[in-house]
């Protein structure tokens, strides 16, 4: 894995994993060709040119996936969490268009490129977990592209209320969600200042809509923070 700081311990995990049901790497085909290995934060799972080989699943911390700008800042394209798949963006191309850098010491499920490819084409089961996942990217890519013309509140109320529904379902109290990123990425994510982001947190925390506590987050109504949207 190129720029990663790797684990000893990278074995192949599907055998034993309990989320091999749902998981892209349960459905491969060529299950030993699945690795897991863990990358120190700050480490890269890739850099923009580099060939496409692999996409990975995020077993646990989380990343961030960005482009430098002419003036040296970085553009935050998204966040990878436990659970979501990095690299789908790449799956029709040569080589990746981003940088990927893990935020904390993270574990992943790469999965060769090749046998994603081969499975695709000979099993639906396989296609419509990966289409599943490919959904909620363009969904996220289309809340991207009309950020413009939501107020600062609403950006912050769907990014929160996307990270909601990513979260396993809860049958009642407070949603609890995972905010491991800095306030200075999530706002560059948001194309908002910091002090505005701060400021929106304190706004919804006085409402009783939510409680920051950290990198985690509690919602306690959602249907009020769904309707900022």
């Amino acid at each position: 894995m190129p720029h990663a700081t790797v684990s000893s311990a990278a074995v192949s995990p599907c055998a034993d994993c309990a989320r091999r049901e749902s998981c892209l790497g349960g459905g491969l085909s060529d299950q030993a060709s699945v690795t897991r290995t863990a990358i120190d934060k700050g480490s890269h799972l890739w850099r923009v040119g580099d060939t496409v080989d692999s996409i990975y699943v995020i077993r646990g911390g989380a990343s961030k996936t960005y482009v430098v700008s002419e003036s040296g800042d970085e553009e935050i394209r998204g966040f990878q969490l436990a659970n979501d798949v990095a690299g789908l963006d790449s799956l029709c191309g040569n080589t990746h268009r981003t940088n990927a850098k893990a935020i904390a010491r993270t574990w992943v499920c790469r999965l060769p490129i090749a046998a994603v490819r081969s499975r695709m084409s000979e099993s639906t089961e396989f296609r419509d977990r990966l289409m599943t996942r490919l959904g909620r990217e363009f969904d996220r890519l289309h809340e991207m592209l009309h950020r413009e013309r939501c107020t600062a509140d609403q950006r912050v109320a769907a990014f929160l209320v996307r990270q909601i529904d990513a979260e396993p379902a809860q049958t009642s109290g407070p949603v609890e969600v995972e905010l491991p990123m800095s306030r200075t990425d999530l706002a560059r994510y948001l194309d908002l200042a910091n002090e505005t982001v701060s400021r929106v947190f304190t706004r919804l925390q006085n409402r009783n809509i939510m409680r920051s506590n950290g990198t985690r987050c509690q919602i306690i109504d959602a249907d009020a923070l769904g309707a900022m949207c």
